[in-house]
């Protein structure tokens, strides 16, 4: 079998509550004042900009992707990821309800990527990737768990 294919959520949602959003706008509206008290409106203008959409997607709902592993490489919903361009991957089954595949990329500015497993089997991730990519053991980003941390 060289190709496997199954759904996957394109990130995992957390519920938030009004704290959350009392905390978000807090924070904002003081760095905003800040910010003009000491003069830098355009940042000021940035931080009203980056909080707006920040929170547009807060509410946003994942979309259930198609996540398809094949001889040319990886494609997630509309992003491919060709093997080329992939320097080593890593199953990760320490949490059964969150397994994931992380890949090692040779792009600088998308080094890591986090591909979900889901209900799909992921010995035959594994022993299909294992065709194409070496395994090594890689580990998912801080930012990620931090980012995790704070429900996004």
């Amino acid at each position: 079998m060289d190709k496997l294919s199954w759904k996957a959520l394109e990130y995992k949602q957390t519920d938030k509550t009004a704290d959350w959003y009392w905390a978000v706008g807090i924070i904002a509206i003081a760095s905003v004042v800040t910010s003009i008290i000491v003069g830098d409106g355009l940042f000021a203008i940035f931080i009203v900009i980056a909080v707006l959409t920040l929170l547009m997607f807060s509410i946003r709902k994942p979309l259930l992707v198609d996540v398809t592993i094949d001889r040319r490489g990886i494609t997630v919903g509309s992003e491919k990821y060709p093997f080329a361009t992939l320097e080593h991957f890593w199953v990760d089954i320490t949490k059964p309800d969150d397994e994931k595949i992380i890949l090692k990329s040779k792009k600088m500015l998308m080094p890591i990527v986090v591909i979900p497993i889901n209900d799909h089997d992921h010995l035959a991730v594994r022993d299909l990737l294992l065709k194409f990519l070496p395994e090594q053991e890689l580990r998912e980003p801080a930012s990620h768990k931090v980012m995790e941390k704070l429900g996004f």
